[in-house]
């Protein structure tokens, strides 16, 4: 088994493993595709390339709200879709007083996505959102965490080449814990896709639960 394959299996088989400690659909939510994080889960340490001279880590998850998603700009269908959508419903996402969220694509291609390059893209979709990626020593195990999955199609002699990848959402806290995931259904289209609109409603309902039940913030 090639080693690009076997991690690719073994984030998938933690991934599996990380979301069966996730509880489903919490509260009065009607949004299956909800899994909130039974406990707070800080993440690791990650350290990743946001422009020629920046970096971006877990002290920019920090007394601010973050939603990743994971992807390449040479993706044909579920990146572009993701991000679309996503700006359709950032001003609601982002209205007072919900406005201290962050939305973070990080790229798990980063042979191709250098970081000037990937900030070009993501702000083609929106001039808020930010792109960054590092190495696949990095990125592997930062997905893992996440319950996350991706893994390049062997094809060395392609610069076309795909990259199979999860089109999940994951909402950090200002703590800089994983909150929750939004699971990605096939869509209408087959394409593997998140209901945004359910998603702003759970969030703003996150938010105010963590008003109430928390002073750090």
């Amino acid at each position: 088994m090639k080693s690009g394959v076997l991690l690719a299996f073994i984030v998938l088989f933690t991934s599996f493993f990380l979301l069966g400690k996730m509880q489903a659909n919490p509260g009065s939510s009607s949004n299956k595709a909800l899994l909130v994080q039974q406990k707070g889960k800080i993440l690791p340490p990650f350290s990743f390339v946001i422009s020629t001279d920046k970096t971006f880590s877990n002290q920019d998850l920090l007394n601010r709200w973050t939603l990743f998603f994971i992807g390449y700009t040479y993706c044909p269908d579920i990146c572009p879709t993701t991000l679309m959508d996503l700006n359709r419903i950032y001003p609601a996402l982002v209205a007072p007083p919900y406005s201290n969220i962050q939305v973070v694509f990080v790229s798990v291609d980063p042979n191709r996505d250098q970081a000037d390059h990937l900030t070009e893209y993501v702000h083609y979709f929106n001039p808020h959102f930010k792109g960054v990626t590092g190495t696949h020593q990095q990125l592997f195990p930062f997905a893992q965490n996440l319950g996350l999955v991706y893994s390049i199609v062997d094809q060395p002699l392609d610069k076309y080449y795909l990259i199979d990848h999860s089109a999940s959402l994951v909402l950090i806290n200002p703590r800089g814990e994983h909150h929750a995931t939004f699971k990605a259904e096939l869509n209408k289209d087959g394409i593997a896709h998140v209901d945004m609109d359910l998603m702003v409603e759970d969030i703003h309902q996150i938010y105010q639960n963590w008003q109430e039940n928390t002073t750090s913030y």
